[in-house]
């Protein structure tokens, strides 16, 4: 991040959007401690940080990780009940949870691709 007063709107911006996300995203920090997390992974857009918070995945260290393995929000926000666990949720969810695996939200995310 390039100056104080841009690190700071950055810093309040993915704050108030962690904020509108609750306990699960705040992860019992401070919204401005939870919201340095993320831009320390590179999150520094506050509309992305949103969308990964939006499909459950409330890690930014797992956000990362789903984005290197390739997955898009989009993606992860399908909702299944495979992997373990025995309940449906979000794909982001699930593997943040280590209830599913990148191959089997990969064989989800690829089957709903080619079946729309």
């Amino acid at each position: 991040m390039a100056d104080d007063t841009n690190d700071q709107e950055v810093i309040r911006r993915i704050s108030a959007a962690l904020e509108r996300h609750g306990e699960a995203a705040l992860a019992g920090a401070p919204a401005e401690t939870a919201a340095r997390r993320w831009a320390e992974r590179g999150f520094t857009d506050a509309d992305d940080v949103d969308s990964w918070l939006a499909v459950r995945c409330f890690d930014p260290a797992q956000a990362e990780s789903l984005e290197a393995a390739g997955f898009t929000p989009e993606q992860a926000a399908l909702r299944t009940a495979a992997g373990r666990g025995g309940y449906e949720d979000t794909v982001a969810h699930k593997l943040a949870r280590g209830d599913l695996t990148l191959e089997e939200a990969r064989r989800i995310v690829t089957s709903d691709f080619w079946n729309s």
